[in-house]
């Protein structure tokens, strides 16, 4: 009897000690240890991270009077992009342009007396300013280049201000209402446009349409840039995915990173990057047309890739393969370069983008070594010059703009000047305007 009691204690010793194992295996947590030299990198920044509106600006705000045309000054440019960011926008719908009769009626809807124009150096896509600013409803499909803003035109007299959305080369309008911007801000501004504002002229093309200029000459000021080189490890680190996989390899004038699906190629020559990502540029099914702007901001903004003020300045809708450019600025004004090394341009193939280039360095401390005022031509002076050339067609003329080009010294290193200069866009091809007594009076083209 004693020896069964026992054998009793045994076992249900044995079945506690089994619950017990049992337990702290369902419940064990192992702690691990963090590997060193992690093939994924995460959280690499190249710059800043910003807001698209950052980076989408006009490049002229113009008041048009019943005989003039008045410019806001680029000092004054923050002042209304802050004030964009108040405004409510609702009720868009386009709204037909055959009621033109004539095809000067269009252009004198656009740039006719009582008018403010917000003109943008390319068109986009409606939905990128839904992205941008306060928009109620759903934007129609479609493109603008430049917003119009007239007084008196709707039922509320405090809010009687009408804003529109003008494409200006298919001539399609859309109209809209806007609240926080009433008739009382809307002739403020006017005013302080029309007293404070720069003169400018009108250069009219056989088709009726504008171009403008500033009348007078325009002084802007030599600046000259250190240059700071971004690491390539940041980019490398932030456009692959494994680097244990990545093969590196010396080709002539070029480092080039490969992991069979991704290729990043460093110049050795220029300060100049090309991402291509293989698998993304096969996709041509599903294309968001529309997307293309706010998707190749993203891509950058995803590794903080903002260094300085790129603005965009073209979207080339072209499906499938999309373009779109962020060109630098100073003081809102473009800076050029017929190496590419003031772009930043991405391709869209699919839903992904496909292609990435851009500089390798930013701008850093500013000199005032060259610091000297060049005082630019008149825009009309600029006109006599351009309509100068051989076989001139003002068709082919689609843009003139005051701006820098972008230069370096010989070897790419130290030292970046920006240099003020007329430019203009002939056939598809940016021209800059040299004085005579420069280069013997040679214009150069600007890819």
């Amino acid at each position: 009897m004693r020896y069964e009691n026992i054998k009793t204690v045994v076992l249900s010793c044995l079945i506690l000690i089994s619950l017990i194992l049992t337990w702290t295996l369902w419940t064990y947590t192992p702690t691990y240890k963090k590997m060193d030299n992690s093939p994924y990198v995460d959280d690499v920044k190249i710059g800043k991270t910003k807001m698209l509106e950052d980076h989408i600006q006009p490049s002229l705000i113009l008041a048009h009077f019943a005989s003039a045309h008045k410019g806001l000054l680029n000092k004054d440019m923050d002042t209304w992009t802050n004030e964009m960011k108040k405004w409510s926008i609702s009720d868009v719908v386009r709204i037909s342009n055959t009621s033109f009769e004539r095809p000067e009626d269009f252009y004198n809807f656009v740039h006719g007396n009582q008018t403010m124009e917000i003109l943008y150096p390319t068109e986009m896509p409606l939905s990128t300013f839904q992205s941008m600013y306060e928009v109620k409803g759903t934007m129609p499909s479609g493109a603008f280049d430049r917003i119009i803003l007239k007084p008196g035109q709707a039922d509320n007299v405090s809010q009687s201000v009408r804003i529109y959305f003008v494409n200006y080369e298919t001539e399609e309008i859309y109209e809209a209402n806007i609240k926080g911007f009433n008739e009382a801000a809307w002739e403020k501004h006017y005013k302080d446009i029309q007293s404070n504002g720069q003169d400018y002229i009108a250069f009219k093309r056989e088709d009726k349409s504008v171009l403008f200029l500033p009348e007078q000459p325009t002084p802007l000021q030599q600046k000259s840039y250190k240059q700071e080189m971004i690491s390539s490890d940041k980019f490398r680190n932030a456009l692959f995915d494994n680097m244990k996989i990545v093969e590196e390899n010396e080709l002539s004038g070029q480092t080039v990173y490969n992991d069979s699906k991704r290729m990043l190629e460093l110049s050795k020559t220029k300060p100049l990057m090309a991402y291509t990502n293989y698998e993304d540029a096969d996709q041509n099914v599903g294309i968001d047309k529309e997307g293309a702007i706010k998707r190749s901001f993203d891509f950058v903004n995803a590794h903080a890739g903002w260094t300085d003020p790129y603005y965009l300045t073209e979207w080339d809708s072209t499906v499938p393969a999309q373009s779109v450019t962020f060109q630098l600025h100073e003081d809102y004004y473009p800076v050029f370069n017929d190496d590419d090394l003031s772009k930043v341009t991405l391709q869209s193939s699919g839903q992904n983008i496909s292609d990435y280039k851009r500089p390798t360095f930013q701008l850093g401390k500013l000199s005032d070594e060259y610091g000297k005022k060049i005082k630019l031509p008149s825009g009309e002076d600029v006109i006599k010059e351009i309509k100068a050339r051989e076989d001139f067609d003002d068709s082919k003329l689609k843009n003139i703009v005051v701006g820098y080009e972008l230069q370096t010294e010989k070897d790419f290193t130290n030292v970046i000047t920006l240099k003020p200069y007329w430019f203009y866009k002939y056939d598809g091809i940016w021209y800059k305007i040299v004085d005579k007594a420069e280069q013997g009076g040679d214009k150069d083209g600007l890819e």
